[in-house]
């Protein structure tokens, strides 16, 4: 069953404003002197994040596709889970794009004070560099909450399909599986089109104060956003289906 994939005659245009916006002011930002590119990059951000937001769909379908390449070679339960989150991307869309903007917001935040305490030895003053860690935590915090509630009702929605694939002849165990391809192949897409976006962000900024657009995120901090991103979808996907799972699949239909 797919989901309907129009997005209508106001928000795809709106969409694209959005992300031709950022696009424009980002290369704007690239001829400014560092302190003032620093204090434009929070607008570039907002834009690029509410043209992914607009264009959820448009933009998460492609984008998990590429993702779900990796499980395909995995088994069928892995190209069931293709199949569900690449035919419905406005469902799934949903759940990917606040996870899209935790992750776009928090490298940003993040990379901005390790590329520079990288390339000059300083992060900062420690007072505005923890006003700034704490201001990104709670709002990946308000995010993370909404994705995570958005998951699970997306399983809770469908629980009437996994009665039928058990009524059918679909282990459990294939569900459980299957849930976990999904969750996997949702913070692939939330990791790959969050990262786009703070790349696109940051790169004027460095170009400007350092010399180069590439940012410097060590590799510890760079896992904890990746594992958290997982241990989210996971969770949030699997408890419903494990809950789901308990009752008997003729009662669920």
């Amino acid at each position: 069953r797919t989901g309907r994939r129009g997005l209508g005659l106001v928000r795809t245009p709106l969409g694209v404003l959005a992300l031709a916006g950022g696009a424009t002011l980002s290369a704007v930002v690239s001829t400014l002197p560092a302190e003032k590119a620093g204090q434009s990059a929070f607008l570039v951000l907002i834009l690029f994040c509410a043209g992914v937001g607009l264009l959820g769909p448009r933009i998460v379908g492609p984008a998990a596709w590429l993702a779900a390449r990796v499980t395909r070679p995995f088994g069928s339960s892995a190209e069931l889970a293709m199949v569900n989150v690449t035919s419905q991307p406005r469902r799934f869309a949903a759940a990917v794009v606040p996870l899209t903007l935790v992750v776009g917001f928090g490298v940003t935040k993040i990379a901005v004070h390790t590329t520079a305490a990288y390339r000059t030895g300083s992060a900062g003053a420690p007072g505005e560099l923890w006003l700034d860690y704490i201001g990104t935590g709670l709002y990946a915090a308000f995010a993370a909450i909404a994705a995570a509630n958005t998951l699970a009702m997306i399983t809770y929605e469908r629980r009437r399909d996994l009665a039928l694939l058990r009524v059918v002849g679909t282990a459990p165990g294939q569900l459980r599986t299957m849930a976990a391809w999904e969750a996997l192949v949702v913070a692939l897409t939330a990791l790959l089109l969050g990262t786009a976006v703070a790349l696109l962000t940051l790169a004027p900024i460095l170009r400007t104060a350092y010399g180069s657009a590439l940012p410097h995120l060590p590799w510890p901090i760079a896992a904890a956003i990746a594992c958290g991103t997982l241990a989210l979808t996971l969770l949030s996907t699997g408890i419903p289906v494990l809950t789901s799972l308990r009752r008997r699949a003729i009662t669920a239909l």
